[in-house]
């Protein structure tokens, strides 16, 4: 009889993956930190940043991407970027915090490396990051 449990490998996929809990759904909830949301800015993207006081830990992710980014090609590629980088350092944001990504035309321009860094500075000025340097 084989035992039924979970790998590691599962395990770690599970820690990083990116659920339906995580993601901004309604409107609602995008104007609110549209109106109350710190704003972060620099050439290539926006950041609103809003702390929510309800309690619950989980870390929320919107995104924005105009047509003026590009064509669905190049608007796909930077919503999937800008969702990893979230995945990836969701660990080292604070609890109860609402963000919003918003893409602008130069963000089409960076790889990831340095779309990653430009996400990471600001979110450190915002002190909201509280991850490793």
């Amino acid at each position: 009889m084989r035992k039924i449990g979970l790998s590691k490998k599962t395990l770690s996929k599970k820690r990083f993956s990116f659920t339906y809990f995580e993601k901004l759904h309604l409107q609602k909830d995008f104007n609110k930190v549209f109106e109350k949301g710190l704003r972060l800015e620099n050439k290539s993207i926006k950041i609103l940043v809003y702390r929510r006081d309800d309690g619950l830990a989980r870390r929320r992710l919107g995104l924005v991407t105009s047509r003026k980014v590009g064509k669905a090609t190049v608007r796909n590629r930077m919503k999937r970027r800008l969702r990893e980088i979230f995945r990836l350092n969701k660990h080292f944001l604070e609890p109860s915090v609402d963000l919003i990504f918003i893409s602008r035309a130069k963000t089409a321009l960076l790889d990831y490396d340095s779309l990653k860094k430009n996400v990471l500075d600001l979110l450190k000025n915002a002190k909201v990051y509280i991850g490793p340097e």
